[in-house]
């Protein structure tokens, strides 16, 4: 008995790893759980786009579909791939702190993409996909845009669209 008790007092005291600990919103219940935004319940769409000098810069919202609010923190993974879904890049660079928030339903959360158009003497070639996973997520969402297929995209993380910017 006294093994068993000690067993289950080292359990319960270990920590909670980062992924495993339930996320508590301001005016949750302490009964409900946040969960993580997952493709089933995000919708991907093109908001802005800029030109510059050999780079574009493009703002991309994910809106969350679904009936209750969901936790995102972090950074989406993004891949460049061609007609056959192939990924063609998945170097990223990552710009500034990502920071937790709650995505509420309809709500839209934002990050930038910065990709290389050439390297000064030659234009890259293009691929017609983006594939945008959720952080911690696996599977992706797929966007139709034409973009040059850069050695590295640059990313920013997540953030809540307090403008109502998103498209």
């Amino acid at each position: 008995m006294r093994s068993i008790v000690l067993a289950l007092l080292t359990v319960a005291l270990l920590p909670l790893s980062a992924e495993a600990a339930p996320r508590y919103a301001p005016g949750m219940r302490s009964t409900q759980v946040l969960r993580p935004c997952t493709t089933p319940t995000l919708r991907a769409s093109l908001v802005s786009e800029e030109g510059a000098t050999l780079h574009r810069e493009l703002t991309i919202a994910l809106t969350n579909t679904g009936e209750r609010g969901c936790a995102i923190d972090g950074y989406p993974a993004v891949r460049l791939l061609d007609a056959a879904k192939n990924v063609q890049i998945s170097a990223e660079s990552f710009a500034s702190a990502p920071r937790f928030f709650v995505l509420n339903p309809g709500a839209k959360a934002l990050f930038g993409l910065r990709v290389a158009t050439g390297d000064g003497t030659a234009q890259y070639r293009t691929v017609p996909l983006l594939a945008i996973v959720p952080p911690g997520d696996v599977a992706p969402l797929y966007l139709t845009l034409t973009l040059p297929a850069a050695p590295m995209i640059e990313v920013t993380p997540l953030a809540p669209d307090t403008k109502g910017t998103g498209g």
